[in-house]
C-alpha cells in the first residue's frame, strides 16, 4: 500500500489534500470522537477505502490534518517595516486576526482541540503530536517577541511609556486576543462582531502604552 505513495498522480494528490480539508473541517466542528472516517469520506466525496489508501487510521488522518493546518502560520516582518511603533502593532494586531478570517476552519481546528482537550497524546503518535505543539509555541512565542520588541523599541524613542515592562504588557497582549478568538468560536459569533472588540482593545490598549500629551 506504501510504495506508490510517492509517485501517485495528480489526483490522488488532490484527492488526499481534499481528505484532509474535510477531516480538518469535521473535526474543529465535531471533534475527534464524534467524527468518523465514513462521514470524512462523504464531505470530501471519496470512498472510505481510498482514505485508508493516504492513512493508515482515524488517529494518523487526524495528526497529519493538524500539522498541515499549522503550516501557514507565519509572521510577515517585512510589513512592519519603516512603520511609528503604534502602526507596527495594529499591523501585528490585524495581520493576526486577518489570518484567522482567512483561514477560519484551520484556526478553529486547533483552538477547538484545544478547548476540548483532544490534543494528541498516543505514544504511538508522540513525535507527531509534540513537533505540532512544538509548531504553535514557536508562533506563540514569535508573536509574543515581535510585540515586545516593539514596545521596547518604542520606549526607547519615547512613544511608549518607560515604566511599562515589555514582556509582560507583549504577554498580556496575546492573552487578550487569544481570549477574543476562544470567545467567537465557543459562542459562534462572527468574524465582524470580534472585530468590533479588536478595535475596541486596540483603542484602550493605546491609552495604556502611550506617554501622556505634554
Amino acid at each position: 500500500m506504501t510504495e506508490d505513495r510517492h509517485s501517485q498522480p495528480e489526483e490522488m494528490r488532490a484527492a488526499r489534500e481534499k481528505i484532509l480539508a474535510a477531516a480538518a473541517r469535521l473535526f474543529a466542528e465535531r471533534g475527534y470522537e464524534s467524527t468518523s472516517l465514513a462521514e470524512v469520506a462523504r464531505a470530501a466525496k471519496v470512498s472510505k477505502a481510498l482514505i485508508f489508501w493516504h492513512f493508515d487510521n482515524k488517529q494518523q488522518l487526524y495528526l497529519t490534518a493538524l500539522q498541515k493546518n499549522l503550516e501557514p502560520y507565519h509572521i510577515d516582518r517585512e510589513e512592519l517595516a519603516g512603520l511609528e511603533e503604534p502602526d507596527q502593532i495594529v499591523r501585528l494586531i490585524d495581520s493576526f486576526y486577518q489570518f484567522v478570517n482567512d483561514n477560519v476552519y484551520s484556526v478553529r481546528f486547533f483552538m477547538t482541540l484545544m478547548l476540548r482537550g483532544e490534543l494528541p497524546l498516543g505514544e504511538s503518535e508522540a513525535s507527531r503530536g509534540s513537533d505540532s505543539l512544538q509548531r504553535v509555541n514557536e508562533l506563540y512565542r514569535a508573536f509574543r517577541q515581535s510585540f515586545a520588541e516593539i514596545i521596547a523599541h518604542g520606549q526607547q524613542r519615547g512613544v511608549f511609556r518607560r515604566s511599562l515592562d515589555p514582556e509582560r504588557e507583549a504577554a498580556l497582549m496575546l492573552v487578550t486576543l487569544v481570549g477574543v478568538l476562544a470567545q467567537q468560536f465557543m459562542l459562534g459569533e462572527t468574524f465582524e462582531s470580534s472585530k468590533g472588540l479588536i478595535e475596541h482593545y486596540k483603542q484602550t490598549l493605546f491609552e495604556r502604552l502611550r506617554c501622556a500629551e505634554p
